[in-house]
């Protein structure tokens, strides 16, 4: 609903990009849903709590939730731009949407796992720092406690969410490429093409920070993992400044 009546306002980019998929196809509708599903298991996963204690404590996880749900929408985001900006629906783009669709499932248990514990942990930490003591602190330290990660975990859990962001990146990658080949067929300007490159220099850049988080706990192994985590903080900084410096680059090419 909320598409439908952007659309309808809407025909052409704020960076002057015209859409070619303002209808909805039954690939996109089929990856939301996956999206949507994908999204629901971060909260049906858990177990339900039986006591309020345990509610209590649950509550810890919250922030780790809020971080899956931004980085899972944002990749929503992503792909939904690519079928609004190009509307293509070749065999090439339905292959690599379906690999797009099996990464996102298969990612979906790590990226809660890793940001449930970080999350759980920056909470705790901070109510105890605030002379926090209650029942459902406790509960939320030793559930901390018993995952026990070992340095040889952490290293392993930093490369498992580093690959699987790494593989989604580049498929939109892949799909934008796909787009590119096809400049002549879509009617592309000469804008259009630019833009199209810097959506794939990007996601370039993002894999680039996936691959440096990765180097850092493969040399340096587990005890290092919160750099490797750190090396993420990047993304916000570089690809704002990327983005800017393309956008000049257009205006003085007058695009």
């Amino acid at each position: 609903m909320a598409k439908k009546f952007f659309v309808e306002r809407e025909k052409i980019s704020s960076d002057g990009f015209r859409y070619r998929g303002l209808s909805s196809s039954r690939l996109e509708n089929l990856t939301d849903a996956v999206f949507g599903f994908s999204i629901t298991l971060l909260v049906i996963s858990s177990q339900v709590p039986t006591t309020y204690i345990e509610l209590q404590a649950s509550m810890y996880s919250f922030i780790g939730f809020i971080f899956c749900t931004m980085l899972l929408l944002g990749l929503w985001n992503n792909h939904s731009n690519f079928f609004l900006y190009y509307g293509l629906h070749d065999k090439t783009t339905k292959a690599l949407n379906a690999l797009f669709i099996f990464m996102l499932l298969f990612y979906i248990y790590p990226l809660k796992y890793l940001f449930s514990y970080i999350g759980t942990a920056i909470y705790a930490t901070l109510k105890r720092n605030l002379g926090d003591n209650s029942e459902a602190l406790k509960v939320a330290w030793r559930d901390l406690a018993a995952a026990d990660l070992n340095v040889l975990q952490w290293k392993d859990l930093i490369i498992r969410f580093g690959l699987g962001l790494l593989l989604i990146y580049l498929i939109l990658v892949l799909m934008h490429l796909n787009a590119n080949k096809k400049a002549d067929e879509l009617e592309l300007s000469n804008k259009e093409r630019y833009i199209t490159k810097t959506f794939i220099h990007e996601y370039l850049l993002l894999m680039s920070v996936c691959v440096l988080s990765i180097l850092i706990v493969l040399f340096f192994g587990g005890r290092a993992a919160g750099y490797a985590g750190g090396a993420y903080t990047l993304i916000p900084i570089l690809l704002p400044l990327y983005h800017r410096y393309r956008i000049r680059k257009m205006k003085k090419l007058e695009l």
